[in-house]
């Protein structure tokens, strides 16, 4: 009998630690402010995933606007990126879903939903895990565009 519960427990054991997400999204996790300050990324881990809140800060009037929601899971050994973003068109919340998937053990997520953007990429510092660059490619042959975001201190 003990054996069995023995074999039970590793095998439960052995099939969380499958499903859970790569260190390197993990350390993607906390409060990430945009180089110039117009905006900000909210990251946790959620059981299995990254779950994150994208706002934009209006800097005229100091606003805050909610401008995406982001989800990062593994599937099948696939991470899988969503991106659901929120556009104001006249009096209402247009909104817009896509998935991308990774390969490999970079966080390279190609769209499989849209063509563009065709790929994101995260990359971080290889000695300062608090900076965070997102290169972003509108089509498979043209130069992305960099974001830069700094990871804020726990108050």
């Amino acid at each position: 009998m003990k054996l069995i519960v023995s074999a039970l427990i590793v095998f439960f054991a052995s099939s969380i630690t499958y499903a859970q997400l790569p260190n390197k999204v993990k350390k993607m996790e906390g409060k990430w402010e945009y180089k110039l300050g117009s905006g900000f990324e909210v990251l946790e881990i959620v059981g299995d995933e990254l779950v994150g809140v994208g706002y934009r800060i209006n800097q005229k009037t100091n606003d805050t606007t909610r401008i995406e929601n982001t989800n990062i899971e593994l599937v099948n050994s696939n991470l899988i990126f969503t991106l659901t973003t929120y556009n104001v068109i006249g009096d209402s919340i247009a909104k817009s879903v896509q998935k991308f998937v990774a390969k490999g053990k970079k966080l390279t997520f190609r769209n499989i939903t849209n063509l563009t953007p065709y790929a994101i990429e995260f990359s971080m510092g290889f000695l300062n895990r608090n900076k965070l660059k997102m290169s972003i490619y509108h089509g498979p042959d043209e130069d992305p565009v960099h974001l830069y975001l700094t990871r804020q201190k726990s108050s």
